[in-house]
């Protein structure tokens, strides 16, 4: 069962996510009718930056989980995404 201090934690990161996701279909929308979608050198560096820190966050947490679960004796929960 996933504690609400969990629940907190994704909901905090997925919000990143979201706000990502938000602007790259913004991005493409304004580039309706072209092949080619041309992003600004600042804006690529931030989606790079926002990706980085999600993919730090995320994996701290499932390092610092699985070694509470090895001092409690508990295994730890395996997630799947699809």
């Amino acid at each position: 069962m996933e504690s609400k201090k969990d629940s907190n934690f994704v909901r905090r990161h997925v919000s990143q996510l979201k706000v990502l996701a938000r602007l790259l279909e913004h991005e493409l929308d304004n580039g309706q009718g072209n092949k080619d979608v041309v992003l600004d050198r600042e804006l690529g560096e931030s989606i790079l930056d926002t990706l980085e820190i999600f993919i730090e966050d995320v994996d701290g947490a499932r390092e610092r989980g699985g070694k509470e679960a090895k001092q409690s004796g508990e295994k730890p929960a395996v997630t799947r995404l699809n």
